[in-house]
């Protein structure tokens, strides 16, 4: 291992010691995905909403998931509930 890598991984490791993946911030968009799904609101009626494709809130919502580390639409709801991201 060459003294570049080492730094740089010990870096990382300061950085983040235990290991877990940052916590992607998500777009504006991606936020309002997000409020209209956790209401309840189908991926149709979301697009309906926000004046897109069905397609591109579902990418929205894809992104989202694969950026967060969450496989379900039910964890991503409850992402969403538990770090303050659904309006009341």
């Amino acid at each position: 291992m060459t003294p570049q890598i080492a730094q740089a991984m010990e870096n990382a490791f300061i950085q983040n010691p235990d290991g877990r993946k940052a916590r992607k911030e998500l777009t504006p968009r991606q936020r309002e995905v997000l409020q209209l799904l956790a209401e309840g609101r189908s991926m149709k009626e979301a697009a309906d909403i926000l004046s897109v494709t069905a397609r591109t809130v579902a990418f929205h919502k894809y992104r989202m998931m694969e950026g967060l580390g969450i496989k379900t639409t039910a964890d991503l709801i409850q992402f969403a509930v538990k770090d303050h991201i659904v309006i009341s």
